[in-house]
């Protein structure tokens, strides 16, 4: 079978990538590294949203069989897993990419470089550890499932807040600010955000906020159904700093996963970040319950640093 590599060729291309997903997730969970929500919310969201452009695709004969999603230090790869053995020649391509546009960049000393691997591949550890990769123990995503075949209780938001789902262009606004204030700092704009409306996966019924008594947003969340798998993933949730521990994450958890079992979806999804044991507690109150870790793997790649640069 003839393996090929080449370069991300535009929305047919993107179609294949979100195609691929839905079909390895029921074959690698709990170890999924990316839905095809998160794949819309990467787009469209991270650094100035032309990651995409960046990304290389392998093939076996004419089928996608993996891709290589670059950041400015980092790649994620997904990989159906019968073809676990074209990862070596994609992390080669990403730490070379590395290398090339941090030398452009003139970095001067270490370039640092970061793949994740869930705790139970053993396959992908084996191979960023023989590629120099130390794994980082304090440092993962947790995966996090409830499973949707028993009733979810209904919202219960504090007294004079209400939780709703966003109303396009008018909310667009107040649901910019609330995702700005939650995350700052955060590179969150009216431009993203509405690129995020447009996107393959994204539905306003499932772009929740809890509106406060003055109209302003007080939280959010934006829930992504794969209905081929029945599944839906929570990406982001967050709450402004003004409005904290009231309980209005948990109203729109609680929304979600309702609006969720009406669409007919078995599991809903989130990840949380180790080190914030405020969103742990939340997700764990809310039955969405640890089933994976995926960690962050480091490497130098090489070192910039002029041995013979002169004294000033």
């Amino acid at each position: 079978m003839a393996i090929t590599d080449r370069v991300y060729a535009g929305d047919e291309d993107y179609a294949r990538m979100r195609a691929l997903l839905r079909v390895i997730y029921p074959l690698t969970v709990p170890a999924v590294y990316c839905t095809v929500g998160d794949l819309d919310w990467w787009r469209w969201t991270h650094a100035e949203g032309d990651d995409i452009g960046g990304a290389r695709l392998w093939f076996a004969n004419d089928d996608l069989v993996g891709f290589a999603y670059p950041g400015k230090d980092e790649v994620d790869l997904m990989v159906h897993p019968d073809h676990r053995a074209i990862e070596d020649a994609m992390l080669a391509w990403a730490e070379a990419r590395r290398v090339e546009t941090a030398t452009t960049a003139r970095v001067e000393g270490p370039i640092g470089f970061n793949a994740w691997s869930f705790a139970t591949d053993t396959s992908r550890e084996d191979t960023l550890r023989r590629r120099g990769y130390a794994k980082q123990e304090g440092e993962f995503l947790c995966f996090r499932a409830r499973a949707l075949e028993a009733p979810v209780p209904e919202p219960a938001p504090p007294p004079g807040y209400a939780v709703r789902h966003v109303r396009g262009e008018d909310d667009l606004a107040r649901r910019v600010a609330v995702h700005r204030n939650a995350f700052a700092p955060s590179r969150m704009t009216a431009a993203k955000h509405r690129a995020v409306m447009a996107s393959p996966t994204y539905r306003p019924d499932l772009d929740l906020v809890a509106e406060a008594p003055d109209g302003s947003f007080a939280a959010f969340c934006i829930v992504w159904f794969d209905p081929d798998n029945r599944i839906g993933v929570f990406e982001p949730v967050g709450t402004h700093s003004a409005h904290r521990r009231r309980g209005l994450a948990t109203a729109l958890l609680c929304a979600g996963m309702r609006r969720l079992q009406s669409l007919g979806a078995r599991v809903a999804h989130v990840n949380s970040w180790a080190v914030a044991p405020p969103a742990a507690a939340l997700y764990d109150a809310a039955g969405l319950t640890e089933i994976g870790r995926n960690h962050r793997w480091k490497r130098d790649l090489v070192d910039t640093r002029r041995s013979d640069r002169s004294e000033e």
